[in-house]
């Protein structure tokens, strides 16, 4: 069986097997699978496509602005 058939297959059980309202450990002894290779698979068509791991990123220069904070010590010194 090539790879793209048993996903298809795969899709279609983890559908019947979300459509049962079963919990997975029930659903694979009641069909009679592996109960690891149901997890299996329900992980693996549940998982969100990977997106581009770099982006174009354009930085522009930050505005100048007042400190955000300062401190003030009790001898004058200030940072």
């Amino acid at each position: 069986m090539a790879n793209t058939e048993r996903e298809a297959l795969w899709q279609e059980r983890v559908e019947r097997w979300r459509a049962s309202g079963l919990s997975q450990r029930a659903f694979a002894l009641q069909e009679g699978y592996p109960i690891r290779q149901v997890g299996y698979w329900v992980r693996r068509l549940s998982a969100v496509p990977s997106m581009a791991a770099l982006v174009p990123v354009t930085v522009q220069g930050a505005a100048a602005a007042a400190p955000a904070m300062k401190l003030c010590g009790p001898q004058g010194w200030s940072v």
